[in-house]
């Protein structure tokens, strides 16, 4: 997730999409009373079948990642629990990034892990039964949970050891013997992970070929399974040894196989969307040369760069937040694609997190579009700590644990209550604009809207009928009918 890089550049080509591919409608039950209908995209906008516009807003869950023991007396992730979901859901999330890893999904070559889809599969009906939807990741820091510097090993001078983190399995792993040092305990300034990308991109022995095809294996399991949004091809990927322009390239034409790859998977089902990412370079400093729009044709590909403007990146002041929602979307409209940010969140200070996420939210309502907060919870054993030396420490920024010990501990002021903030789940027809007390919109359909809080919502409505609003645990469910131009306003 935290990466600082500290090189980039911005290389952007006009491309409009293709009209969205024609898909079977399918309806995932709930037992939440929520509605999940199959996700697609029109418009430069994330929709269902129905028509609807969509916002997906929720968390990151990191709880069935494949990290690196790094501390054998720790561990790594938290269990991952039905009651997990039910506590996002009192939130008012509507979605997950699941956190899923090629090492545990493809432990030796050719194999495939069926014991750990199932578990994949488990927290995708725990997310529907609770009325959310689930995004899968295919993470990675760092390359991998084998590019940890081993205990008694010398560094280069000016260099100092890195820990092991997560994504690819051993076997997959080629360093040419490279050190697996970094400098300022900056994880991705390793030559060894710069090495094992490399040998990725010009698929070495086969070994992006593995990938590929792990991720057709992957998208079968869900083709037909209108809970799954989509599929996040690679977190965070890095450049290689490349220059920026040169590295986005090679990304994308990885891009492009994948994609094809999962296509063919979804034959008998139905076409998922697929997040693609800049390189961690933009994680780094808000902004990135782009994967050319020639290797992302496909009609329901979605633009996902992760927001850490004033949070992780190299400076503090540029891009600010409001800014980097700015150039993500221009970014976003060279593909014809939507926008949703896959991470947000992790400011440091607990002073500022209220507020900063307050500002966050804004933004997302000014854009009208949704996004993941990083993330659910953290481990004492979570290779971040272990980096950062803070294993002894409470560790995450909303559900928070105690270290060692694993207790929770209280969510920090404030967080919460702004990741809650009321939001239309999905509105008919287009979405013209939102704000934490209200919406607009023209189109006709069944609206859906989570409002936070105990105390029962009064919405003023135009254009809106059959109103009805049902408490849930958290806050209330509001459905109703709108029929043309119309707008719910809570006084």
């Amino acid at each position: 997730m935290r990466t600082l890089l500290l090189t980039a550049l911005t290389a952007m080509t006009v491309f409009v999409a293709p009209p969205a591919l024609a898909a079977p409608a399918a309806t995932a039950s709930s037992q939440s009373g929520w509605e999940l209908p199959q996700i697609t995209v029109a418009d430069r906008t994330i929709k269902d079948v129905d028509g609807r516009t969509v916002l997906l807003r929720g968390v990151n869950v990191n709880q069935l990642n494949d990290y690196a023991v790094n501390d054998p007396a720790l561990p790594t992730v938290a269990p991952l629990e039905r009651n997990d979901f039910a506590a996002m859901a009192s939130l008012g999330f509507n979605v997950v990034r699941l956190n899923v890893a090629w090492s545990a999904l493809e432990p030796a070559p050719g194999e495939f892990d069926q014991a750990y889809v199932d578990r994949i599969r488990t927290a995708v009906g725990d997310a529907k039964d609770h009325g959310i939807y689930t995004v899968l990741d295919m993470h990675q820091d760092a390359w991998g949970k084998s590019i940890g510097t081993p205990s008694g090993e010398s560094c280069p001078p000016l260099m100092e050891p890195g820990v092991g983190w997560d994504g690819a399995p051993e076997w997959a792993t080629r360093t040419h013997g490279w050190t697996t040092c970094n400098i300022g305990g900056i994880r991705e300034v390793s030559p060894a992970i710069a090495r094992a990308f490399q040998a990725f991109y010009d698929d070495e022995q086969g070994v992006q070929g593995r990938l590929v095809a792990t991720w057709a294996k992957l998208a079968a399991e869900f083709r037909d399974e209108p809970a799954v949004v989509g599929y996040d091809l690679l977190n965070e990927p890095n450049p290689g040894l490349r220059d920026p322009v040169t590295a986005a390239d090679q990304i994308g034409r990885f891009y492009q196989r994948a994609i094809a790859a999962i296509r063919q998977a979804e034959t008998g089902g139905f076409p998922h969307l697929v997040f693609f990412e800049p390189s961690a370079i933009w994680s780094a400093l808000g902004f990135d040369a782009l994967p050319p729009p020639r290797y992302l044709t496909d009609p329901l590909v979605v633009f996902s760069p992760h927001l850490y403007s004033e949070s992780i990146t190299v400076s503090s002041e540029f891009p600010s937040l409001e800014s980097g929602f700015e150039i993500a979307d221009r970014a976003a409209a060279t593909y014809g694609a939507p926008l949703w940010t896959g991470e947000w969140g992790w400011w440091s200070a607990p002073a500022d997190q209220a507020a900063d996420t307050e500002r966050f939210v804004a933004a997302m309502n000014t854009y009208r579009i949704g996004g993941a907060w990083w993330s659910w919870k953290q481990a004492c054993g979570d290779p971040h700590p272990v980096r950062d030396g803070n294993t002894a420490e409470p560790q995450g920024n909303l559900e928070r644990l105690d270290c060692p010990s694993g207790e929770p501990l209280e969510r920090v002021e404030g967080v919460a209550a702004a990741l809650s903030q009321a939001y239309p789940r999905a509105v008919p027809g287009e979405l013209t604009e939102v704000t934490t007390r209200g919406f607009t919109g023209s189109g006709t359909g069944r609206i859906e809207a989570w409002y936070p809080g105990s105390d029962r919502p009064s919405p003023a409505t135009t254009g809106v009928s059959e109103l009805d609003l049902s408490p849930v645990e958290g806050g209330w469910r509001m459905t109703a009918r709108a029929d043309g131009d119309y707008s719910v306003e809570i006084g």
